[in-house]
């Protein structure tokens, strides 16, 4: 069926030599509409491209996989449509190696075809993430080691300032931080340089034109805007009815003294704004009683003048606490230790590529910077590789554009048409959902495109995807009335209006009131919970509020099915919980549902190592490294890989109490029972046991140890695995596929450690107990449908990309983490360090003015990515939403916004929304003015006014406040109900007829019998060496390696067991020589000894091999009376070798009990056959052990065989089979199978 797109989706498919950025919405279909452009220039008729001169960047790897299956299916059906059509037929070769790939696959794919310009080894390999950790931690102790050494004054004083208390895990820390930073900037040495820039400003002069003082003026004007807006607030209290009007005088002496602050701000005169705001003169509210006036106003008039003076107060403290004598001094003070900070950071930088360079080992950074380095010159000018690319590349796509940084943009430029001046890149992206800041994304990058290029016809052009074809209108509608109110250009990077909002692209059957937009408010300060301690967490209580929404409309509620397109019932699995941070969450989630009768599932990106599963391995292995470590043996015994109790542990302990448990163990282990001469009691029986079971894991962990001395690890862990069947064992527990999944994904650890210089087992547990310690941890492995059919408990990162009918969008109660910008040491990518003025001597910290600009940047910046991480989170529902968290101090919250709910500027004040601290913040005052808050409102005796008219009336909300009295009676409802269907069931009468017409349906059930049993042992196909076997039963032997007369002497057992795999390789090695021997060439023993070691060379056969042919014995065949004729046939090409077939036979013919008129197929390969006098003769080689004067013993053992090789033959080629011969290796002679006798 045909796609119709929209007017925009089609522009952004036909459009052609011009930059492209298409910003597209959430569920506007931009993979989709990427993929036909993609197709559309494939499959252009005047000017069709190949698909590798096309580059398309996608930002995972999964994205880069679903593109390329997607454009692979697309010219499948193409090239079905039009078979002979070269074009279509090159794109599907070229498809493999074309450039659908992540920006580091592709700065791989620049190195390795140009890394003789950087003169890197081309054998590197990537390092994983616990290698580096390990490498850089070695690093920075060598580096603060030669450091401490040198006694710099500069560096004493950084320690002294950075690094407090005994260790300099601190100063590490800090050094590793802003080298990450560095190096997300092309010139990382270069933008270090310019961090410093900032402290080497001498005079007033230059501290006036610095950027960040412009910053400081636009927070000023920010804040005394918010105060001005809180001044007239308090005024509007005043002056309604029952207001405290005599509290005006003192509000306008407030105004008058910010529009002074204001003047002397907007003039950038810092010294006189600080006199200004150091001792403010507030005047003091009226004391006057008026009893007709409403208390509640009065206190609502305090709170917002109390709020304005905090802001007054707060600049004086935060920014102009100072003069600027003392901010250039405050400056010099810190420039000693930051210069050796970036000292040091370049010095690890240095040492960090060193070692890499001696590993032959590169990081994802790498990558890109020798990309960068390949392409452009030290000048910045672009080189010979880069005018290649740019030759080579028809366009250039980008995908997930908003999380690009600088190295990535300047790499895309570097490779784009600038060679032909051609404008050729196309980016897609949406900047609202940019939530990978702490990746150092730059969403700035699309910003600043999107704001200067054209929405009409031009070169640089814009393109606007607004229309969603994922979610019901219902769930749009509620995502736009919140986001008009709370995201702009300040805090999120966009405003978002009606050019940013979303729109239904998807038609939706008319659904009822399940499908409103419900915002659940889960009261955590309760009376109740006061009153009961019941010690419940926030986690604990929404959690609950969840369990009960989803057991309430689960099979009650009606969804559409994607598939069908019809209403069903709601399931588990189509549910979602996302959470901000799973880390403390989404454990106790599942916890609380799960004890709620539902089944969720959360893939954990933390907790590897805790993993039960994992610890029980690597203590195994611990354990076969060195056995003489009680902790881990104790972990092994307890484990189900022995199975002891603890009453066990005891009995073990006992027979040594002063040693080692291993010493306990083979103590116990030698210790013969009934050695005391008393008769064996129960307890004797029990020892008995455990001492059997004992003794096999001993036994078995001896053979392992022994192993491990020269077996690779990965290959140990798998045998662990298979001879303890442990795997099948948690393969069988709860979680089983994410259990084996993680062991597995150990053994994967294993085989990328044995790519390093270490080898081991020993250095293998030291590696991961070092992993360990640095807190490196992979998380829990993905395991695709893991948890289909149950409520999936996800983190909004994870969710990016993906939807779900019903989402629960949770935790919006809880506190956002801004402790990276309480740091000692903040770092921004434009502004540099902000560092504290630390005086040891003085014992005094100052931060810096410098320091306080950029904590403000970093927390504006903080914040926006919040409001695009909710965003993201409340657009991946298709058809119901929920906005749930805990709340505490509900009435206060509700009172304090109901003020600002007749705002007439849609979006909400700036002072509220920078100084939000959690979702509840920004999305309360967002609901202020919606009707769905009536309700809330008259609960608390909040006057509601008449039924608000939201600008956005479309929107529907229905807003709850979830009380702890709730939560407990929904538990002792449900308790109540288990309690009652437990009496049911223990008072059921088991031999009493409920229904006789389920009994009926039961029995008929039960007792149904297959009527084609008999068919059940019969095999669809069968192998002639299985065909063998029936006319062998008596006798079964399997064809092995012929008898040599030679004295065998007495050998070891491990050499003995090389022989019998020398043995066991022969009769392959035989058959390959007879496949590939050459009849028309030299067959003199030399010439047959040339041919078998030019097959070595050729792969086809392995040196083992090769050395178990005698070549004495092909001789001998050769020079036979058969060999003659088979050579004779195969200079007339009538010589056939290793001839495959397949024929179907009746079922009845192999065995008297398949009846029914059932055919087998039957599959064998023969070893030869050739035509004489236009009749077949077969041939078979065979290396049995048989004496001389046994051939009779051959060829009855092989006739069944044979038989069926003359059938197949005679069937498929419709000529009769004269001849059956074997010929015997071992006998050096041929043997004819002649024909039974007929029996009729």
């Amino acid at each position: 069926m045909a796609v119709t797109w929209t007017e925009e989706q089609q522009k952004v498919i036909s459009l052609r030599n011009r930059n492209i950025l298409v910003s597209a919405a959430a569920g506007s279909g931009k993979t989709a509409v990427l993929v036909q452009r993609i197709l559309s220039k494939i499959l252009d008729k005047e000017h069709p491209v190949d698909i590798d001169r096309l580059l398309i960047m996608t930002f995972t790897r999964a994205a880069a996989g679903e593109m390329k299956e997607r454009i692979s299916a697309a010219l499948e059906q193409a090239l079905f449509e039009e078979p002979d059509n070269e074009h279509l037929q090159r794109q599907m070769t070229l498809i493999h190696t074309a450039q659908i790939t992540t920006i580091d696959s592709f700065c791989s794919y620049i190195i390795k075809n140009y890394f003789h310009m950087i003169g890197l080894d081309p054998g590197y390999r990537t390092a994983d993430e616990g290698e580096l950790k390990l490498l850089r931690e070695e690093i920075l102790e060598e580096l603060l080691e030669e450091a401490y050494e040198q006694r710099d004054e500069a560096f004493l004083e950084l320690v002294e300032c950075y690094s407090p208390g005994k260790t300099d895990e601190g100063l590490k820390e800090l050094i590793q931080k802003v080298y990450e930073s560095s190096v997300s900037h092309p010139f990382p040495e270069k933008w270090l340089q310019q961090c410093l820039e900032v402290y080497r400003v001498d005079n007033k002069e230059e501290l006036r034109k610095a950027r960040w003082i412009t910053l400081l003026w636009e927070e000023t004007g920010e804040r005394l805007e918010e105060a001005e807006r809180l001044a007239d607030q308090a005024r509007a209290v005043c002056e309604s009815p029952e207001g405290p009007w005599q509290y005006e005088a003192a509000l306008d002496s407030d105004l008058l003294l910010i529009g002074q602050i204001k003047q002397a701000a907007e003039q950038k005169d810092y010294d006189k704004t600080a006199e200004l705001l150091k001792k403010p003169s507030f005047a003091r509210l009226s004391a006057k009683k008026i009893p007709e006036q409403d208390e509640d106003k009065k206190i609502q008039a305090k709170t917002f003048r109390e709020e304005e003076k905090d802001i007054i107060k707060e600049l004086s403290a935060r920014y102009f606490c100072w003069s600027e004598d003392e901010l250039l001094e405050l400056l010099y003070c810190c420039r000693s230790p930051v210069e050796s900070l970036v000292k040091l950071t370049c010095g690890f930088q240095e040492k960090f590529s060193q070692k890499k360079r001696e590993k032959n080992i590169l990081d994802f950074t790498d990558m890109e910077h020798f990309a960068l380095n390949i392409l452009m010159d030290e000048e910045g000018n672009p080189s010979q590789a880069a005018r290649e690319l740019s030759e080579k590349y028809e366009e250039v796509m980008v995908d997930e554009y908003q999380d690009s940084n600088l190295v990535q943009e300047m790499i895309t430029t570097m490779v784009s048409g600038w060679a032909q001046d051609r404008k050729n890149i196309f980016m897609v992206g949406d900047v609202k959902q940019s939530i990978y800041r702490f990746r150092l994304a730059r969403p700035e990058l699309f910003m600043e495109k999107y704001k200067t290029y054209s929405t009409e016809d031009s070169r640089e052009q814009k393109i606007e995807l607004h229309k969603n074809f994922r979610s019901r209108a219902q769930v749009l509608e509620s995502v736009n009335y919140i986001f008009r109110r709370i995201m702009g250009e300040d805090l999120g990077g966009i405003t978002y209006d009606d050019n940013n909002a979303l729109y239904p692209g998807a038609d939706f059957p008319e659904g009822g009131e399940f499908l409103k937009t419900e915002v659940l408010l889960v009261e955590k300060d309760s009376e109740e919970l006061q009153d009961e301690d019941s010690g419940q967490t926030p986690q604990e209580l929404e959690a609950l509020a969840i369990a009960a929404e989803i057991n309430r409309i689960t099979g009650r509620e009606q969804i559409l099915d994607k598939e069908t397109g019809t209403y069903r019932p709601l399931e588990y699995g189509d549910i979602v919980i996302l959470l901000r941070s799973a880390y403390g969450w989404a454990d106790t989630f599942r916890e609380v549902l799960e004890s709620n009768g539902i089944p969720a599932y959360t893939a954990s990106r933390t907790g590897y190592f805790s993993a039960q599963e994992v610890v029980t391995l690597l203590n195994y292995l611990r354990v076969c490294d060195n056995p003489l470590q009680d902790i881990p043996l104790t972990g092994v015994l307890h484990s189900p890989l022995v199975g002891c109790t603890a009453q066990d542990l005891s009995l073990i302990r006992l027979e040594s109490p002063e040693g080692l448990l291993y010493e306990s163990l083979c103590a116990f282990i030698e210790k013969e029972p009934g050695e005391e001469g008393e008769a064996e009691n129960c307890e004797e029986q029990e020892k008995r046991n455990l001492r059997n079971k004992l003794k096999k894991f001993h036994r078995q962990l001896q053979e392992i140890r022994d192993m491990a001395a020269y077996t690779p690890v990965h290959q140990l862990i798998l045998y662990i695995l298979k001879a303890t069947g442990y795997e099948t064992y948690v393969r069988a527990l709860p979680g089983g596929n994410q259990r084996g999944a993680n062991l597995r994904m150990l053994v994967e650890k294993a085989m990328d450690y044995e790519k390093t210089s270490y080898r081991g087992l020993f250095n293998f547990v030291r590696y991961i107990e070092s992993l360990q310690k640095y807190e490196v941890d992979f998380g829990e492995v993905n395991v695709t449908d893991a948890g289909s059919g149950a409520v999936q408990i996800m983190t909004v990162h994870k969710s990016k990309g993906l939807e779900f009918p019903v989402v629960f969008a949770a935790g919006m109660g809880k506190q956002f983490n801004f402790q990276d910008i309480n740091a000692r040491l903040l770092i921004h990518p434009e502004l540099g360090f902000g560092a504290d003025a630390i005086l040891p001597e003085k014992r005094l910290i100052a931060p810096t003015l410098h320091k306080q600009i950029i904590r403000r940047e970093l927390k504006r910046e903080s914040l926006g990515e919040e409001l695009r991480v909710l965003y993201v989170a409340l657009t991946r529902a298709k058809e119901k939403l929920y906005i749930t968290g805990t709340i505490a101090k509900l009435e206060e919250t509700l009172a304090r916004i109901s003020y600002g709910r007749n705002e007439k500027e849609l979006l909400l004040p700036g002072g509220i929304r920078s100084g939000a601290r959690d979702f509840w913040d920004v999305i309360l005052p967002a609901l202020a003015g919606h009707s769905a808050m009536r309700n809330l409102y008259l609960d608390y005796g909040i006057p509601a006014g008449s039924v608000q008219e939201c600008r956005d009336d479309r929107a529907e909300f229905k807003i709850r406040k979830i009380t702890a009295s709730d939560l407990i009676q929904d538990q002792i409802v449900d308790m109540t109900d288990l309690q009652i269907r437990e009496q049911v069931m223990k008072n059921w009468d088991c031999e009493k007829v409920y229904d006789q017409e389920i009994r009926q349906t039961l029995e008929e059930r039960f007792e149904f019998q297959y009527p084609c049993y008999y068919l059940a042992g019969m095999p669809v196909k069968v192998s002639v060496s299985e065909l063998k076997k029936r006319s062998w039963q008596d006798e079964e032997q399997e064809e092995t390696v012929f008898f040599q007369k030679e004295f065998v002497p007495l050998v070891p057992r491990f050499a003995a067991e090389e022989q019998t795999v020398r043995g066991a390789a022969k009769g392959t090695a035989y058959h390959q020589v007879m496949e590939c021997l050459d009849y028309t060439g030299d067959n003199s023993f030399e010439g047959i000894r040339k041919q078998i070691s030019r097959l070595e060379e050729m792969g086809k056969m392995s040196p083992e091999e090769a050395e178990c042919i005698y070549i004495k014995d092909i001789l001998s065949f050769v020079r036979s009376d058969l060999g003659q004729r088979m050579k004779k046939a195969s200079q007339e090409q009538k010589l056939f070798r290793e001839q495959p077939f397949v024929i179907s036979v009746q079922a009845s013919e192999m065995n008297d009990s398949w009846t029914g008129g059932e055919k087998i197929l039957v599959q064998g390969i023969i070893d030869a056959y050739f035509e004489e006098d236009g009749e077949l003769v077969l041939v078979d080689y065979k290396t049995d052990r048989i004496l001389p004067g046994e051939e009779k013993i051959l060829e009855e053992r092989y006739r069944t065989q044979l038989d069926d090789y003359a059938q197949a033959l005679e069937r498929l080629l419709k000529k009769k089979v004269k001849e059956k011969i074997i010929y015997s290796f071992t006998l050096q002679k041929e043997i004819p199978v002649k024909d039974l006798p007929s029996t009729s």
